[in-house]
């Protein structure tokens, strides 16, 4: 089990954490920089427009290193003169009016998850601290809830389940609900419900000139359409309603361990039991390959867990299939209430990868079907990398999280890529390591290419990136779709709402 609880919980983890709210993020020129303001300027000017609960923390403060705590540092490293812990909307309005007035950048952080190397080039600016608006508040009719912008998710998961309820969030506890959200969102729950962002009904947002609006299918329709899968470039969302279920059922996990001689049956296994079984519910499969020398002193080896809600007439295919490889173990885990599900999946606030300060870097392909031979040249190089111990921690995602829930809503129906709703299957080498050391980034960067190269080189789709797993810098249509008019109505739309490009360092649309 010991492999079980340590790499296979950092894959389930991963999938959200990357995605966490990154939600605003201003240029800044030359100009600009020659006229960078002290801390200590904002915190004297800004601070007397804020609410009474609102905070301006400066480099000197008890709170700053609290503040400045990301997942993927020191890899990434925004440079702030000045915090805002914000508490209202209209905190965020101010304190983006301020830093247009002086014309400094500005960046939303929630959990301080976002990895795009486009970060690192926010200087002398101002973070937005979310994370004092974090209430979740559900409608008197039971169907939807309304999350602040900056509620975590084991915040919003633990408030509705107290109450029978569940949302459509992330996967991963220490992430926020609106950042997975804002990028479409893979969830636990797709397979029936969609997308996270299929499930928001509405949105309050801060512009780019500070103004504050409703985005819906009533109010600004056009926004409500962009902010659902390329929402980190448009606004700050301070708070979204979202659709809630009833959360009765129960959940099983399946877990299962092979080692690396089983990875092309593995991989043709699986792309059998998605043909055999086209509408297998709520059924989440979630794999990962990694070290774990107490099975395999040499390479890394192969986990898979399969999760599923209350009974499903499929999952006897599923493990039968799986069970026929032989794998080295396979553990059971039954009865699970959805509010502890995270926890007992390796998902919750106290996993590995929930630690502070420790680089994540990824190099995300999207497939519709395994493709085993070239997973097995990914493979080969994964396993070299991997040997050395400062990047021994490192995992390689593989993952399916349902199919007919996201692909029974309409293509056009949001800003998600259609890519997403096609290619099912998401696959990335999470390179982790710590420390600040340009040779072993440069080393990690280098091999992370190379594997994305080699799953990818006997591909029948284009290139696809899922926008919440993008390292940065990759070209519009592999992450926002390849449909040219899609595209074109996104720039329309960023050039109409964000000009001058405030909110553009997080895969920004240019």
């Amino acid at each position: 089990m010991r492999f079980t609880t340590m790499l296979l919980r950092a894959a389930l983890l991963l999938q959200s954490i990357l995605a966490d709210q990154v939600l605003g993020v201003a240029s800044l020129d030359d100009s600009t920089r020659a006229r960078c303001p002290s801390g200590w300027q904002i915190q004297r000017e800004l601070g007397p427009r804020l609410s009474e609960k609102a905070a301006v923390a400066v480099p000197s403060s008890s709170d700053w290193d609290r503040l400045m705590v990301r997942a993927a540092a020191p890899r990434i490293s925004p440079r702030f003169m000045a915090s805002v812990e914000v508490a209202t909307e209209k905190d965020v309005q101010e304190t983006i009016k301020y830093a247009n007035h002086i014309g400094v950048p500005f960046l939303v952080v929630s959990g301080g998850h976002g990895q795009p190397t486009t970060l690192n080039n926010l200087h002398c600016g101002i973070q937005i601290n979310m994370r004092k608006m974090n209430d979740t508040t559900v409608s008197k009719d039971g169907k939807t809830a309304t999350g602040g912008g900056g509620v975590m998710q084991h915040e919003i998961v633990a408030s509705l389940f107290k109450q029978g309820k569940m949302a459509v969030t992330g996967l991963c506890e220490c992430v926020s609900l609106a950042g997975p959200l804002l990028g479409g969102g893979h969830s636990m729950l797709q397979g029936r419900y969609g997308f996270s962002a299929d499930n928001l009904v509405s949105a309050r947002l801060v512009l780019a000139n500070g103004s504050a609006v409703t985005a819906s299918a009533a109010e600004n329709p056009d926004l409500f359409w962009a902010i659902r899968g390329a929402g980190h470039n448009f606004g700050v969302a301070t708070s979204l309603q979202v659709k809630v279920y009833d959360a009765t059922q129960n959940w099983t996990m399946i877990i299962f361990t092979f080692t690396q001689d089983k990875l092309e049956r593995f991989f043709n296994t699986w792309n059998r039991v998605e043909d055999e079984n086209d509408d297998h519910g709520t059924i989440v499969l979630n794999g990962h390959m990694g070290r774990d020398p107490d099975i395999d002193s040499v390479h890394p080896v192969i986990g898979l867990a399969i999760f599923f809600k209350g009974q499903n007439n499929v999952i006897g295919a599923y493990t039968s299939a799986f069970l026929a490889l032989g794998p080295v173990s396979h553990t059971t885990v039954t009865d699970i209430p959805y509010g502890d599900l995270y926890d007992t999946g390796g998902m919750g606030t106290d996993g590995l990868v929930c630690r502070d300060d420790h680089n994540i870097l990824g190099y995300p392909s999207s497939f519709p079907r395994w493709d085993a031979d070239a997973m097995r040249a990914g493979f080969a190089l994964f396993s070299e990398f991997t040997g050395s111990e400062k990047f021994a921690t490192s995992a390689w995602l593989l993952e399916s999280y349902g199919r007919k829930g996201v692909e029974t809503v309409p293509e056009d129906s949001n800003a998600v890529s259609p890519e997403d709703r096609r290619y099912h299957l998401l696959t990335s080498p999470m390179l982790w390591w710590a420390g600040d050391d340009e040779q072993d980034r440069a080393r990690a960067m280098s091999f992370g290419k190379r594997m994305q190269t080699a799953v990818r080189r006997n591909s029948k789709t284009p290139p696809h990136a899922y926008v919440n797993y993008a390292f940065g810098g990759e070209p519009l249509p592999e992450v926002y779709g390849r449909d040219g008019a899609r595209l074109a109505r996104l720039k329309r739309l960023k050039a109409e709402y964000d000009p001058h490009n405030r909110f553009g360092f997080y895969v920004p649309i240019r």
